[in-house]
């Protein structure tokens, strides 16, 4: 009778244990999905990934108008996300300093005969700026579900060396966005811009177009 006795307490024993063990683990997932922390990153993966960059060629310069009409680039931004979004244009895509904060990267096509693989990045002279805080609002840029907003930029000496990008030449823009927000620009919290950049309620991440041949 001893033993039968021992032998139920051990199977209600290892019960009890089973018991908390599963709901340590709920408990511990639903923290998980509670926490502001993680469910913010979720988020921020989610609109991040919806903002998508592109770069395309406006035109090419011919010997007989290179010093007239310049090569233009176009680097676009389209927001696939369900709502409108708002961005800080400074060291993004559609700052008009792109190329001079070297967020454009160039590799010239190796020579007529060889792997069509076979580029060789170019270096581009960068700088380096302070800007003003708080940002005024002509640095934000507001993109609604489905649309897409554009910068042309001409591709001029020296910030470019046109000299050494001659034929077909292989272009990307890539970096980190500094504040993206869910709101529309007339609502983004004049506490949150003067924290622009590290703003708790604005997204940051990475952004990288797919790169293009251009014949330039």
């Amino acid at each position: 009778m001893g033993i039968i006795q021992l032998t139920q307490s051990r199977a209600i024993l290892s019960l009890v244990i089973f018991t908390i063990l599963i709901l340590s683990f709920q408990s511990a997932g639903n923290l998980n999905n509670s926490d502001p922390v993680v469910a913010k990153m979720a988020d921020a993966n989610n609109v991040i990934s919806k903002l998508k960059v592109s770069v395309r060629q406006v035109s090419s310069s011919t010997s007989s108008s290179s010093s007239s009409s310049p090569p233009k680039l176009a680097i676009a931004v389209t927001n696939t996300y369900s709502s409108p979004v708002t961005i800080l244009s400074w060291n993004s895509p559609l700052d008009p300093l792109a190329l001079q904060l070297g967020l454009v990267s160039f590799s010239a096509a190796a020579q007529a005969g060889s792997d069509d693989d076979d580029y060789t990045p170019i270096q581009i002279p960068t700088i380096q700026i302070r800007r003003k805080m708080p940002p005024e609002t002509d640095a934000l840029v507001t993109i609604g579900a489905g649309q897409t907003k554009e910068q042309v930029l001409e591709l001029r000496d020296p910030i470019v060396p046109l000299d050494k990008l001659r034929g077909r030449v292989r272009v990307a823009c890539a970096g980190e966005w500094m504040s993206v927000w869910l709101l529309e620009v007339d609502a983004v919290p004049k506490a949150s811009l003067e924290k622009a950049g590290a703003s708790d309620d604005a997204y940051r991440g990475p952004f990288q177009s797919e790169a293009v041949d251009m014949e330039l």
